[in-house]
């Protein structure tokens, strides 16, 4: 049968059922392959680990040959960055905001489906397992997956709800029939959804499932970044207030980042030496001339951090690149030993969920509840830091800058801005340390401009007939 949802020629093709990473790789129309790789807990666990292996693809956490990540992307297109005239120029196209020319938006797509599809194979197969704790883990761990798989989707490809009563969302797809041809949910389906499969995840998953793994606390952190996106303040404190956790030291916040510490560190993918998954060559490479960025921070941005500021060093090295100085980008340049630029990529924080909550609180107008989680994390990134007691207006321009402050680079900045309704606006510094230099030849995005939703890729849309392109396209 010819797979027309291009999702599923994802699937992992070949004569065995795992991979040296212990990965599902199994025909999903064939049923006497899908017996076999489900019979016990062992298999199960097998396959929540390829879960976990498809958060690491191109287009999610890792970064592939094309760099395009979830973790990278959504700073290259907003106003965060400013590409370096002495590097590569590589995704220049999402930077120009050209990524509906080559396609090139179709890889998040693709990896975001191929997790969905392997969380859809164990929830269809679960009922192997005797009802119990053990059963309940490995269906919140999928469907957590499903969701938030979704739920990114949903950022990339459809509007915010925050500012769009409705309109397309994405296919949520529950099957790994390959002969789905589905069309896209509403936005309010979508999100219905997603909310579903997480609010039911949280009632059925662990408290603590290890390292590398969701658990209930990450669950409740991720609902909270959703319900953010969809402008319900209600709910984003109801699950900030679930969350388990605490910041990281101000003393050990340099070592997230190299990872000799987990400190604050709610969710991460975890990134191993044969993984060959250099996060940080998406932003550096080391050289005999120094280091070379494909981008360096704005310099308005990279002026906005205070030199008290514990992020300041931990983010961002000043240095010399043939001669030509620039504020690079350091964030993911790699553990104290081991390869460069490899490093876990961290997918939910603490310091997230403090911003989270305190903006929720600001917008119903609880001033002191979002000035306390503020400053939980201020104290945490300033040292010496003597709260300026803000309140009303001042104090959501704060939380919003220190929302930028602090997840710069992970993934943020565009969303942060799609949900607000705001438009990009890049400075007109230049590429160089002291703000010379070249500045970007595009400087602004418009508020609600089409190419704040990706384009879906023409193969996709060219082998399933019912699924709508956005606007623009």
């Amino acid at each position: 049968m010819k797979n027309k949802f291009l999702y599923i020629l994802l699937a992992l093709l070949g004569t065995g059922f795992w991979s040296c990473e212990e990965e599902l790789e199994i025909f999903p129309t064939d049923a006497i392959a899908i017996e076999l790789a489900f019979n016990n807990e062992v298999d199960f666990d097998n396959a929540i680990k390829g879960i976990y292996s498809g958060f690491r693809r191109d287009g999610y956490y890792g970064p592939g040959s094309a760099n395009a990540s979830i973790y990278f992307i959504p700073d290259v297109i907003s106003d965060n960055v400013i590409i370096n005239t002495n590097g590569r120029r590589s995704r220049e196209q999402f930077y120009d905001w050209r990524y509906d020319e080559d396609g090139s938006s179709q890889t998040f797509w693709l990896s975001a489906y191929k997790v969905i599809q392997r969380a859809n194979l164990i929830l269809e197969n679960i009922d192997v397992l005797d009802d119990g704790e053990f059963k309940n883990n490995v269906r919140g761990q999928a469907l957590a997956a499903r969701g938030i798989a979704h739920f990114d989707l949903a950022k990339f490809y459809a509007d915010s709800p925050a500012q769009s009563s409705d309109g397309f969302g994405v296919p949520y797809v529950t099957s790994t029939d390959s002969g789905l041809t589905p069309g896209r949910n509403t936005l309010s389906e979508t999100y219905t959804n997603i909310l579903n499969d997480l609010n039911t995840a949280f009632g059925e998953i662990n408290d603590d499932n290890g390292v590398g793994r969701i658990n209930k606390s990450v669950v409740a952190a991720l609902l909270s970044r959703i319900y953010l996106f969809m402008g319900d303040f209600d709910n984003v404190i109801v699950n900030t207030d679930r969350v388990v956790g605490e910041d990281v030291s101000l003393e050990q916040f340099a070592n997230v980042w190299n990872d000799e510490t987990d400190a604050g560190v709610l969710w991460k993918i975890r990134i191993t030496e044969p993984d060959d998954a250099e996060i940080g060559v998406a932003w550096l490479q080391e050289s005999p001339d120094g280091i070379r960025s494909e981008y360096n921070v704005d310099f308005s941005l990279f002026s906005m951090y205070e030199d008290n500021d514990v992020r300041k060093a931990a983010y961002f090295e000043t240095s010399d690149f043939s001669g030509v100085p620039y504020n690079h980008i350091i964030k993911y340049r790699g553990r104290l030993t081991g390869n460069a630029n490899l490093v876990d990529a961290k997918v939910i924080r603490y310091a997230e969920v403090l911003l989270n909550k305190a903006e929720a609180h600001a917008m119903k107008n609880q001033d002191g509840m979002a000035l306390t989680a503020l400053n939980t994390l201020r104290a945490n990134r300033y040292d010496g830091f003597s709260s300026p007691d803000e309140t009303g207006q001042s104090l959501k321009d704060a939380i919003a800058k220190e929302r930028r402050l602090e997840l710069a680079f992970e993934g943020d900045r565009f969303f942060e801005l799609k949900r607000k309704g705001l438009p990009i606006i890049r400075s007109t510094f230049g590429d160089q340390a002291d703000g010379t230099g070249i500045p970007a030849e595009f400087l602004e995005l418009p508020a609600g401009d089409y190419r704040f939703n990706m384009a879906i890729g023409n193969g996709e849309t060219a082998a399933n007939p019912n699924i709508q392109q956005n606007n623009g396209y």
